[in-house]
């Protein structure tokens, strides 16, 4: 007999999260019955919002539900996560639940940030009021794989993933010696891709800065800027780009929001919305 748990939770408990973030759940088993786990899964929350379950794979093979709101969490309030599998029979052959899970995080203040690729300009936003604005660069394009142009920043809804005092940056794909080889380590970067978009501290050439794109695909801005922006912001948080050549793919990091409404629901065992 397999045993079904929960693995992970994304967010952590008790974390304060923005208002674009979604709820990740990963399970320890294959799942061949997902209608009967999704039964399972309860979300409530302080202010009531609709939403809905989608169904992938983590990055390890196993299966991902993920609940993502329909447009934003409301702001500063309470989210709770229930799976209620103890005992669950159905969901595969020789699979049966083996513990109940209950995980409660916050919704912080609804931060957004819009990048405007032909302005060079970011602004970012509390509760609808504009709080700061810097000069930005972005990716200067001219790379091309797999008919790609790896270099070119990605347009769409990011969400906030990681911050890092700190961060390696390595160029993909090159060895050392290569055209267009760096290894540096970058300060204040604040990821938004899983394919490696942050917003960091630019390191050279800053002239760029609220005038060109000059970057390899990230959000170069001043030191300030980026310092504040990182210690500002939450996971989860959403940050809006617009203006580029390229998109921003759903499943390049946390790019849930690139997927229609419609399209999202239609991804649940049970196809429908829920409201919390």
């Amino acid at each position: 007999m397999k045993r079904l748990f929960v693995d992970d939770v994304t967010p952590r408990a008790g974390e304060k999260v923005g208002t674009g973030m979604v709820v990740m759940v990963r399970f320890s088993q294959g799942i061949r019955n997902r209608k009967k786990v999704e039964r399972a899964l309860t979300v409530t929350s302080d202010k009531s919002t609709v939403g809905a379950w989608f169904w992938t794979k983590s990055a390890g093979g196993k299966p991902l539900a993920i609940f993502r709101p329909k447009t934003a969490w409301k702001p500063n309030q309470r989210v709770t996560v229930t799976a209620e599998l103890k005992g669950l029979k159905g969901a595969g052959p020789n699979l049966v639940g083996s513990k109940n899970l209950k995980h409660t995080f916050r919704i912080g203040d609804d931060h957004v940030v819009r990048i405007a690729a032909k302005k060079f300009r970011a602004k970012a936003y509390r509760n609808g009021k504009l709080v700061r604005t810097w000069p930005v660069s972005m990716g200067s394009g001219g790379e091309v794989r797999n008919g790609v142009d790896v270099l070119i920043t990605t347009s769409g809804v990011h969400l906030v993933m990681a911050h890092s005092k700190l961060e390696r940056m390595i160029s993909p794909g090159k060895e050392e010696g290569d055209p267009g080889y760096y290894d540096e380590m970058i300060p204040w970067a604040t990821r938004i891709s899983g394919s490696g978009e942050y917003i960091h501290q630019n390191m050279s050439d800053p002239a760029c800065l609220g005038r060109r794109n000059c970057s390899h695909g990230c959000v170069r801005s001043p030191g300030k800027d980026a310092k504040w922006f990182m210690n500002w912001s939450y996971r989860g948080d959403r940050v809006i780009i617009t203006g580029t050549k390229r998109k921003l793919a759903w499943n390049n990091g946390w790019g849930f929001h690139q997927i229609p409404w419609k399209k999202w629901v239609a991804g649940g065992a049970l196809g429908t919305p829920v409201h919390t």
